[in-house]
C-alpha cells in the first residue's frame, strides 16, 4: 500500500497533464483488440470522458503511461471505491470503461 501511494503522488507530481488533450486514436484500441475482443473507439472515447469526470474530482488526471497494466489493476478499484464514499457514482460498467481506457493508454507510444 505504501508503495501505490509513493507512485500515485509521484505521477500525480511528474504526470499532470491534460487529458482532455490526450489523443486517443484506432491504432490505441486495436493494441488491446486481444484483451477487449470487440473493443471500440466509441468505448474508448466514453472510458476517457469516465476518467475525466470521475478520477479528475479528487486530484489532477494522471498520464495513463505512468503506471503499468497491472498497476491500473489495482490503482482502478481502490480509486472507484473512493469516488463511491462521494456524492457521485461509479458504477461497475463506469469503472470497467476507466479501466479499459487506462490501460489501452498505458501502453501507447
Amino acid at each position: 500500500m505504501r508503495t501505490f501511494i509513493l507512485l500515485l503522488s509521484l505521477a500525480t507530481l511528474a504526470g499532470c497533464f491534460s487529458i482532455h488533450k490526450l489523443s486517443t486514436t484506432q491504432a490505441d484500441v486495436d493494441r488491446v483488440a486481444a484483451k477487449y475482443p470487440g473493443y471500440t473507439l466509441h468505448e474508448l472515447h466514453h472510458g476517457q470522458k469516465m476518467y475525466a469526470t470521475h478520477c479528475g474530482n479528487c486530484h489532477k488526471h494522471v498520464n495513463p503511461k505512468k503506471f503499468t497494466e497491472s498497476q491500473w489493476h489495482e490503482i482502478v478499484p481502490d480509486m472507484a471505491k473512493k469516488v463511491n464514499k462521494k456524492e457521485q457514482r461509479l458504477d461497475v460498467e463506469g469503472e470497467e470503461a476507466i479501466l479499459r481506457f487506462v490501460v489501452a493508454m498505458s501502453s501507447a507510444k
